[in-house]
């Protein structure tokens, strides 16, 4: 054979190894508060690992049975180191840690919240612009939508609201909202922005705080600023909601406006109640979720309520696994809302509690996602029990799974198992990709599923097509951003495992 045919037969098998994703051994093209309010989700999701001799339940709708279809092959772009904290402990609940990133619409420049310090990265120069430290833990940040303004959410004794230059850090405005929450000396029982949502030309931020001295006490505000800060009015105007607002969204042009207030603690005996108010602040409708008894008290709604971007959809997803649809035209007056999907048979078809060997579980409610006009996407969390602290005899078949419903009839279409804990559901602007950060698996401390997993919802067919890659890492997951042309960014955090060892790094990771 001739020399210059050898040179080609090399050249095309490197081609074809490129071409098949023979990349680092790390990433993986697989076929597979903002803040932690709730004390007693911790401890149950200990029982989990306690219980990790028990086998989960076959589910027919996973993605392990359905045949894999061709991935592509992430690259990790950029690393970042965020500095030293203290890792993480495996075998415990879920992560303590707050830190959060967030990209400008875009896609240009990123910031990232950890601890006390707020960086602006240039993504495309791999630079860091400015750093800052502030007085307060980042709880929450976002820029506003035209990319002029950052705006910042802190948990500390002040639970100040900040509005910065996004290019130099200078701060503009700031607002302390402990005067109309209150505040504590315990770090635990302090103001905290909960979740800040930008519009067109305003930013809708929901804050509130809780005590258990000598009970439970809940009580939490929403706020509308102008894009640069300037508070334009808060909600209620003299008092605060005597529940917790854990979540706000909005429609694009900032029109119409959705929150909730329960109690996440199941102890107040309280409703939830879904608000939809105008850019003024004016109540449009509300509706009200009653406890999903005999199993609790009260309810509440952690990250699971979602509005389309025209205003037209919301859905609603509450922490014990029930979810409800409304059509924004179909509600005539303050009270006259009804779901779409509420009966008996269809409002608790999600995640609700299940009698098994002598228990009572359920996956937790964790977030929602309208992401066309014909599905909607669910996550779910960590299986618990409804009694605690009575044990967990095996996984709920939907533990750590994102979950689609059709919007006609509200019934699952697919699943897919995430393998451990995810922070949350992260969205593009177009609402194209998905990206979902992978924490602990508390049920079986599988090291093997901390990473990023990214869909394309473009796609047509179940989870396992609609996945475009999974990257791995060593560390878990705690939060994630995507830009429009699908370049994620995540924050990862060491963890300490049953042996003592340490694995992962304290870094901002840029993946393409």
């Amino acid at each position: 054979m001739k020399k210059g045919s050898i040179v080609l037969i090399i050249i095309l098998s490197f081609i074809f190894l490129v071409c098949s994703g023979c990349v680092s051994s790390h990433i993986t093209a697989s076929d597979e508060e903002g803040n932690n309010s709730s004390e007693e989700i911790s401890k149950n999701e200990k029982i989990l690992t306690d219980n990790s001799e028990s086998g989960q339940a076959s589910n027919p709708l996973s993605h392990e049975n359905i045949i894999s279809s061709e991935k592509v092959s992430p690259y990790l772009y950029w690393e970042y180191e965020l500095g030293d904290i203290k890792p993480e402990n495996l075998s415990e609940g879920r992560s303590n840690i707050q830190d959060c990133v967030a990209y400008s619409q875009n896609g240009k420049y990123l910031a990232v919240g950890t601890g006390k310090n707020l960086t602006v990265v240039d993504v495309p120069g791999k630079n860091p612009l400015w750093n800052k430290t502030l007085n307060g833990n980042i709880s929450d940040i976002s820029f506003s939508k035209d990319g002029k303004y950052l705006l910042v959410g802190e948990r500390s004794a002040d639970g100040y609201i900040y509005s910065m230059d996004a290019g130099t850090g200078v701060e503009i405005h700031s607002y302390r909202s402990a005067d109309d929450l209150g505040t504590s000396e315990n770090p635990k029982y302090q103001p905290s922005i909960y979740k800040i949502t930008a519009a067109d030309d305003a930013v809708y931020i929901a804050a509130g705080r809780y005590w258990k001295e000598p009970g439970y006490g809940l009580v939490s505000r929403v706020y509308r600023f102008s894009s640069d800060g300037t508070l334009s009015w808060k909600l209620p105007a003299n008092e605060n909601y005597a529940r917790s607002v854990n979540w706000i969204d909005s429609s694009q042009d900032g029109k119409n406006v959705v929150f909730s207030t329960g109690d996440w603690t199941n102890s107040l005996e309280l409703d939830a109640v879904v608000y939809s108010v105008d850019e003024t602040g004016n109540l449009r409708w509300k509706y009200e979720i009653p406890p999903l008894k005999p199993y609790f008290v009260s309810t509440a709604i952690w990250h699971g309520l979602d509005i389309s971007d025209d205003g037209s959809v919301i859905t609603v997803y509450t922490w014990d696994g029930r979810k409800y649809l409304f059509y924004d035209s179909k509600i005539k007056k303050p009270g006259n809302g009804k779901s779409e999907w509420y009966s008996k048979e269809l409002q608790s078809n999600v995640t609700t509690p299940e009698e098994l060997e002598g228990s009572v579980i359920y996956a937790y409610g964790e977030d929602a996602k309208i992401v066309s006009e014909n599905e909607i996407v669910y996550l779910t969390g960590v299986t618990l029990p409804v009694y605690y602290p009575r044990n967990v005899p095996m996984a709920h078949p939907l533990e750590n799974s994102l979950v689609s419903c059709d919007v006609e009839t509200g019934e699952i279409s697919w699943s897919y198992n995430l393998g451990g804990r995810c922070a949350g559901i992260f969205c593009s602007p177009d609402m194209r990709y998905l990206v979902l950060p992978v924490g602990k698996d508390t049920s079986s401390g599988n090291t093997q599923v901390h990473g990023i997993h990214v869909f394309d919802f473009q796609k047509p067919g179940n989870g396992n097509s609609k996945l475009l890659w999974k990257f791995n890492t060593e560390g878990v997951v705690a939060s994630a951003a995507v830009s429009s042309d699908c370049t994620i960014a995540a924050v990862e955090i060491p963890v300490q495992l049953e042996n003592g060892d340490i694995t992962g790094k304290h870094r901002l990771i840029i993946v393409r």
